[in-house]
């Protein structure tokens, strides 16, 4: 996983709002990179929802939300995108983006208690019903990357399991800290 400290490895992929998403294109804004699994996990579309109920907390910040998935953008309109997302879906299904962040998958992340007794409970609470072959390895977790203005990576967060996203209120304090 990239070290906080060096600066974030650049990207260019199809994004659902922009033709194509250039990380070096957002310098002088601070950037929070967000890597979820595939477009039809219950999981992530319940953390997309939890940001899409949240927003108001962070619309009126100076900073750009870019969501990375490792599926292809059809996919990402088919499930994700019925959401109104306010922020970027970025499509990567190659995983090029993952690998240059270095990140990876975990057969234990997947089988941990807090998946089932958590995620799913949330998920299918919400009204968040997917049942879809995974787009990618299902075993995927999540991380999260906060990147300053100059493109070097200041914070980075790492799921527990497949379920775990960098928690709000984390990502909150770090905008604070940026005066953000």
């Amino acid at each position: 996983m990239i070290e906080v400290g060096t600066h974030a490895p650049e990207f260019e992929a199809d994004g659902l709002r922009d033709q194509r998403v250039r990380l070096s294109a957002r310098r002088g804004t601070i950037v929070w990179l967000a890597f979820f699994r595939f477009a039809s996990c219950p999981l992530c579309n319940y953390r997309v929802h939890e940001m899409v109920e949240r927003w108001e907390e962070f619309a009126e910040r100076d900073f750009q939300l870019l969501a990375v998935f490792q599926s292809p953008a059809e996919r990402l309109r088919e499930f994700v995108a019925k959401q109104s997302p306010p922020f970027e879906l970025i499509a990567d299904p190659e995983m090029a983006i993952y690998d240059l962040y270095g990140l990876g998958s975990s057969v234990s992340a997947a089988l941990s208690a807090n998946v089932m007794a958590k995620g799913m409970k949330a998920a299918f609470t919400s009204g968040i019903k997917l049942l879809a072959l995974p787009d990618g390895p299902a075993t995927r977790v999540p991380a999260d990357f906060f990147i300053d203005r100059r493109g070097v990576v200041r914070e980075s967060y790492l799921g527990k399991d497949i379920a775990d996203h960098v928690p709000l209120e984390q990502a909150d304090a770090f905008l604070r800290s940026q005066g953000v």
